[in-house]
């Protein structure tokens, strides 16, 4: 880390330590005279930014006197709340690293993660701490065992183990702590992606990026300090962390967090109990929370002035659906953990359903042929991304650094369309995109007009390798609970519904009809799970 100004003999600039975002998040907001302000809440709790403040100095006192210092890395495993919060913000002060990690992760996850970044220290909820424990031994590690702490945040009546309590450490703790002088181009934090498409990897995030973000996405969401923002998504994904930690606490609003996981009847009740202004979610759950709603028929969303869509493509049905069932548009947004968030978005009212929308500020996009040629309007490339925001590098991970992030882009692996006015289309991911019959198939085409079918919840399609080195499309079709017709007639009805509508190579050669569909501790649909398991299928016709 650089410390001082100026050059140094090699006549580089030197850059000042001055960046520690920790500064625009907190105790900016105290400088301001906001420090009464509600910063972060629960069902239960309600916390102010003086407050904040307070627990993550004493959080960062903690980590200190454990032996957590610059770019240490300490793992978070812990359901969303004012302690999660606390622990990023004090590691931050401290100039040292959080690593958010899925509630969901079982031990061997961990075991490979931990192996990976080497935390000195994990802070993990009581539901984490079995998976946590058994996390060493599922798996060979190197020399040393990581991480060498864990502690569990529950009270310690709540906790007969041998870990230290959060609580504990936090309660011997002083409330005052000075801001760690870190570099702009310091490392701030290690998010794992979700594995949508395999093996999750490290994405290191500086001050910088974390600084450079607030002024993208957020620009589309105009927030105020009146605004109050729930996210289904969690604190240890990208798309979480910026939506409940980096984008309200900038704006000096509150975020509502959600320990629990983010099912379609509990959110609504959130919402209506507690009124968030801006809800961020995936297109699962919107498509969820519009079946209870209807069940129901008492859902109280008046509070929210902002719907955002992120994760997955939002189809074009469902945005209609949506729009009809509560006369708001969902903000479809694309984003990624190498960028740190959403880089383009639609403008409510402007953008049409199923379409992603436009660059948002403090971004570049372009679509590139597989030569990385630039492509003009209505030509379908693999998108590259360029911004302050995007990430430095992959953790311990070289060869995919080179291989994603080229002279400050990003090769994101998404092929989209992009039309004269500069609205982008989804059409696929690179690695979803089948070849049939020497025809490009997107998956998503299909998918969206399934969905056009009444009786049809959600879906995904992929290619599975058929006779003689042929790739076969095949659909799994989760029905709405109160679908009526026999599944048999059903399949029928659905292969009517696609015959009339898509040209005869891009209708499925199999069509399940399941009960649920694999996902990532995102929400995301596992379709590399969908195609693991088809491996050993034969395929067959109807």
């Amino acid at each position: 880390m650089t410390t001082g100004s100026g050059t140094s003999d090699g006549g580089a600039a030197l850059v000042p330590p001055d960046g520690n975002s920790v500064h625009r998040f907190l105790d900016d907001h105290l400088a301001a005279g906001h420090g009464d302000a509600l910063c972060a809440l629960t069902e239960t709790e309600r916390v102010t930014y003086r407050e904040m403040h307070r627990r993550s100095c004493r959080a960062a006192n903690a980590f200190a006197a454990a032996g957590v210092g610059y770019e240490t890395r300490v793992a978070l495993a812990l359901p969303d709340s004012p302690d999660h919060l606390a622990c990023v913000l004090g590691l931050l002060r401290l100039g040292a690293v959080p690593v958010p990690l899925a509630t969901q992760l079982t031990p061997d996850d961990y075991a490979r993660i931990f192996a990976d970044c080497r935390p000195r220290l994990a802070v993990v909820g009581p539901g984490q701490l079995a998976a946590v424990r058994a996390a060493p031994g599922a798996r060979e590690l190197a020399k040393a065992t990581w991480p060498e702490q864990v502690w569990v945040a529950a009270a310690a009546t709540e906790h007969q183990g041998p870990e230290p309590t959060l609580d504990d450490r936090l309660a011997t703790a002083s409330d005052e702590c000075a801001v760690a002088p870190v570099s702009v181009d310091d490392m701030a934090v290690i998010q794992y992606t979700s594995g949508s498409t395999g093996t999750p990897r490290g994405v290191v995030h500086l001050h910088r990026g974390l600084l450079a973000v607030l002024d993208t996405f957020p620009k589309r969401l105009a927030l105020t300090r009146d605004d109050v923002c729930l996210s289904a998504a969690k604190l240890s994904f990208g798309y979480g962390f910026g939506n409940s930690f980096l984008f309200p606490l900038a704006a000096g609003a509150a975020t509502l967090l959600m320990p629990e996981s983010a099912d379609a009847a509990r959110v609504l009740r959130l919402v209506a109990r507690c009124r968030p202004t801006v809800l961020c979610a995936v297109p699962a759950l919107y498509s969820a929370m519009l079946t209870v709603a209807e069940r129901s028929g008492d859902a109280d969303l008046t509070s929210v002035r902002r719907y955002v869509s992120a994760g997955e493509p939002l189809p074009a049905r469902l945005a209609e659906r949506w729009r009809e069932a509560t006369g708001a548009d969902i903000v479809n947004g694309l984003g990624s953990t190498e960028c740190l968030h959403i880089f383009i978005a639609g403008e409510p009212g402007a953008t049409p359903p199923g379409c992603c929308g436009t660059v948002v500020p403090g971004f570049e996009a372009e679509l590139r042929d597989e030569d990385g040629q630039v492509l003009g309007p209505g030509e379908i490339g693999q998108l590259w991304v360029r911004g302050e925001a995007n990430a430095a590098r992959y953790w311990n991970n070289q060869p995919a650094t080179h291989a994603t992030m080229v002279g400050g882009w990003v090769r994101t692996g998404d092929q989209l369309s992009r039309d004269e006015d500069g609205v982008f289309t989804f059409v696929a991911r690179s690695d979803d995109i089948l070849k049939v019959g020497g025809l490009k198939v997107a998956p998503t085409e299909i998918e969206d007009c399934l969905l056009r079918h009444p009786a049809v919840a959600e879906c995904a399609v992929i290619g599975v390798p058929g006779e003689h080195a042929t790739i076969e499309v095949v659909a799994y079709v989760r029905p709405h609970d109160d679908a009526e017709a026999e599944s048999g007639a059903l399949r029928k009805e659905l292969r009517h519904h696609l015959r009339a509508r898509l040209a005869r190579y891009k209708q499925p050669r199999v069509l399940h009809l399941v009960d649920a569909l694999p996902r990532t501790s995102t929400g995301k649909i596992a379709r590399h799970a969908l195609r693991d398991a088809a491996k050993g299928q034969e395929v067959a016709g109807p």
